[in-house]
């Protein structure tokens, strides 16, 4: 049985940045991620103002080229949403955090290469193809059983013991169901969300280097995205429960060759995930929550920035904890308020539901 200090479900950047303070206070932490890295993630994977400071300061370094990919800038001013009455205006994806302003320049990145690289800056430990299947919690310490999968598909029963377990895991943090389970927030709101790549053809009328949204209730009752990766063409469908987004995915693909004359090649790959619209929920005790497992999203789901930030201060949270030997629920409670804060900001601002959808 391994013993670590603390335990990190998650290698996306709330991991990689509590992984990250908590290194930098010399506290022994292992991060724990279910898929075989570099994984992918559904995520439009554009860097936005805050994320790129975020990176700076958290991680002293910019993202290289190598993670990037065509086009590499994608202007706040073409952020745009369309529809037929008006056609084009801009959306916005980023407001002001405390009275600061954010580069209007957003980097287009591949996100499974992101979340690595994030990683390793880390200098974490960590073990890929390793699924928590459950835990324990006591009064000073955590018992994580975890199914890890060999290079050959051989699986094994591990257990690990800690002295603070993260959940870093996303929207649907299997940390956060075991700690509530069976308890989905009634004040909660779930949509799910269908990414494609195809390969691109022709954009027809769309406008190069932009990223076009639409509101199109036929299609779903979340908004439709549509923005190029290298050669391919990433839509974006989502709905409530019993939409069938495979549909809306053909729908949208329909409306964009009929409206736009977008051409449109092979299939590549699918990226499906839910999110969750809820306020924030820290976790409990030795037991904690960060990034979109404790429900940290900014304005109409982005969320890459609120996982970084909360992230490392769930880090410093749990370090400080440790190094002075105090209740860590407050403290951490005490670092995010500013995000917090935010968040209801974004929420108030937040454009993201269809309005016959409301």
């Amino acid at each position: 049985m391994q013993e670590h200090d603390v335990i990190v479900v998650g290698s996306g950047p709330a991991g990689s940045s509590c992984a990250k303070a908590l290194r930098a206070e010399g506290i022994d932490v292992l991060v724990l991620e279910k898929e075989a890295l570099p994984r992918y993630k559904c995520c439009s994977g554009v860097l936005f103002g805050q994320t790129q400071e975020l990176i700076k300061s958290y991680f002293n370094a910019e993202a290289p080229t190598s993670i990037q990919c065509s086009p590499a800038i994608i202007e706040a001013s073409d952020v745009r949403e369309w529809n037929s009455k008006d056609g084009y205006r801009q959306y916005l994806w980023e407001i002001s955090k405390d009275g600061k302003q954010f580069s209007q320049s957003y980097i287009n990145i591949w996100r499974n290469l992101f979340d690595k690289w994030l990683l390793d800056l880390s200098a974490a430990e960590y073990r890929d193809q390793s699924n928590v299947k459950g835990f324990k919690a006591d009064a000073n310490q955590v018992s994580v059983q975890v199914e890890q999968t060999a290079g050959d598909g051989r699986k094994t029963a591990q257990e690990y013991r800690c002295k603070y377990l993260v959940g870093a895991d996303g929207g649907n943090s299997i940390v956060r169901r075991l700690l509530n389970p069976g308890s989905a927030s009634s004040d909660a709101m779930a949509v799910g969300i269908l990414q494609s790549y195809f390969k691109l053809e022709s954009l027809g009328t769309l406008k190069k280097a932009a990223w076009n949204v639409f509101f199109l209730p036929e299609v779903g009752e979340m908004l439709n995205c549509v923005h190029q990766k290298d050669e391919y063409l990433l839509l974006c469908v989502g709905g409530f429960r019993g939409r069938k987004l495979r549909e809306s995915m053909e729908k949208l693909r329909v409306f964009l060759s009929e409206q736009f004359d977008v051409r449109l090649g092979d299939w590549w790959r699918d990226e499906a995930c839910q999110m969750q619209l809820a306020p924030p929920i820290l976790g409990r005790d030795r037991v904690l929550l960060t990034g979109e497992a404790a429900n940290f999203v900014y304005l109409n789901g982005e969320g890459i920035s609120a996982a970084m930030d909360s992230g490392y201060r769930c880090g410093k949270a749990v370090a400080r904890a440790l190094q002075e030997k105090k209740n860590v629920m407050p403290i951490y409670e005490e670092s995010i308020k500013d995000i917090a804060k935010h968040i209801e900001k974004c929420l108030a601002q937040a454009r993201f539901i269809t309005a016959q959808a409301v």
